[in-house]
């Protein structure tokens, strides 16, 4: 039974929801009363709420998605392809635009409302200061969603900023490392980013499902802050050891570069393009908190935040 007046849906269907933001969107929604099918590749025991129904399947298989999300009345789509999941733009392309296709026809099918998590890196990729296959398979799957607006769809768009979390193997790279004490060197200190936490992302989805927001763009995004300054809140917060040592972007971004262009041979993409690196992910996500009607919550206070 939904416990919050102000959802106004009783039956979730999960996508992608073993990752970082999935597991916490799950358990906000198990929290709230909602009933929840998570859906994702893998079947991880433990790791969600003993309420959710878990189905294992792949998005990319239109009758098993259509048959897990039977019966629900929004529909979360966070399963998408990034830097480390993917190294061509036909990966990227099949999981971010294709099945992004197949889950905007399930949300068509069932009658439900669409959540679609996209990224701000879309904002880049258009202005054409951020060129790589995830900001552009994301901005095209959002021009998917719109077009189904148009159709009749109802649905909203989240652009998180740069995700983090405060559990180990989900708290995303730089997090995690800091965690398990492995980070010693910080390339690109002086980089502006918004990091918005996990749980206040599952926050802002559950309130961007509301009918009233359909056809919407929210940037989910926390204060700016350098990523030297933002390392150093979470190891006074989580009371752990910092970085011994940092180095400038103008020295990193060579490395970098040799890294994206061996790829196909060392088979690993590495996490931030270099165009990333050396503007920023600096983003505004005040609006997107007074619309949907909540706060980021204080670096300070998240990591004595421990699991349901």
């Amino acid at each position: 039974m939904v416990t919050d007046p102000s959802i106004g849906f009783k039956h979730a269907f999960v996508t992608g929801a073993t990752g970082i933001v999935g597991v916490q969107l799950c358990r906000a929604l198990v929290r709230a009363g909602v009933s929840v099918t998570a859906f994702s590749r893998n079947l991880n025991p433990g790791v969600l709420p003993d309420e959710v129904v878990h189905v294992k399947g792949s998005i990319l298989n239109e009758d098993a998605l259509a048959a897990a999300a039977e019966g629900a009345d929004v529909v979360f789509h966070v399963a998408a392809a990034v830097h480390g999941s993917a190294t061509t733009y036909s990966d990227f392309e099949r999981v971010n635009v294709t099945g992004t296709e197949n889950v905007i026809d399930a949300a068509l099918e069932l009658g439900a409302n669409l959540v679609h998590v996209s990224t701000v890196n879309v904002v880049g990729f258009r202005a054409g200061t951020l060129r790589d296959s995830y900001a552009e398979t994301k901005s095209v799957a959002e021009e998917l969603v719109m077009e189904a607006v148009e159709d009749g769809l109802t649905a909203s768009i989240v652009r998180p900023a740069t995700v983090f979390g405060n559990e180990s193997g989900r708290a995303g790279l730089l997090v995690d490392r800091l965690l398990a004490g492995s980070l010693r060197i910080l390339p690109a200190p002086s980089r502006r980013i918004s990091p918005v936490w996990s749980g206040d992302l599952a926050k802002a989805l559950i309130l961007a499902a509301a009918d009233d927001h359909s056809g919407r763009v929210f940037a989910v995004a926390g204060p700016t802050v350098s990523t030297g300054e933002f390392v150093k809140s979470v190891t006074v917060a989580a009371d752990i050891r910092g970085v011994m040592l940092s180095i400038p972007a103008g020295m990193f971004s060579v490395p970098l570069q040799l890294a994206w262009w061996l790829r196909k041979v060392t088979r690993w993409t590495p996490p931030v393009s270099v165009e990333s690196l050396m503007n920023g992910s600096a983003h505004d996500g005040a609006v997107a908190a007074s619309e949907l009607g909540f706060q980021y919550t204080d670096i300070s206070e998240i990591f004595g935040v421990t699991k349901d």
